[in-house]
Order: C-alpha cells, then sequence, then structure tokens
C-alpha cells in the first residue's frame, strides 16, 4: 500500500533473496485490501469519495512516502 510501484517492490525482494511464498501471500493480503479500501469508499461515499481520492492524491502519496521512510529509518535504528 505504499506509492512504490509493485513492479519496483517484486525485483528488489528478488535481488535482496525475499521468501517467494511469504511474498506472494503477503502481496495477495495488501494489494487485496488496498482494493477492498477504494471499492469500499466509492460504493459507501460514491463521487464525493472519488473526488476528495483525486483532489488530494499528491498529498496521500507525499505522506505514504514520509511514512515509508520513516519506518525504514525506525527500522534500521532499531536492529
Amino acid at each position: 500500500m505504499t506509492p512504490i510501484p509493485y513492479k519496483l517492490v517484486t525485483i528488489v525482494s528478488g535481488f535482496a533473496g525475499y521468501n517467494l511464498l511469504l511474498f506472494l501471500l503477503l502481496s495477495l493480503i495488501v494489494r487485496g485490501v488496498r482494493f477492498y479500501l477504494v471499492a469500499f469508499l466509492l460504493s459507501r461515499y460514491g463521487m464525493q469519495a472519488r473526488e476528495i481520492i483525486e483532489k488530494r492524491l499528491e498529498l496521500w502519496v507525499a505522506l505514504g512516502a514520509i511514512a515509508l521512510v520513516v519506518g525504514i529509518a525506525a527500522a534500521i535504528y532499531a536492529i
């Protein structure tokens, strides 16, 4: 659910030697949650949710990127 393209995540996971079965399982879960969340928002709030998502997409992507960087930094310093 990050702003990083999925193709890049798969390539980096392969280079890092990430467990393929675990990667597939987590990909299925995370991508499913993402699409169900968007579908829920659109079915519940309709065009109003669509306008908010499209209007503030850059903000949400920027916040997601910041959260990702902070999370990675926290994980590195926690080790």
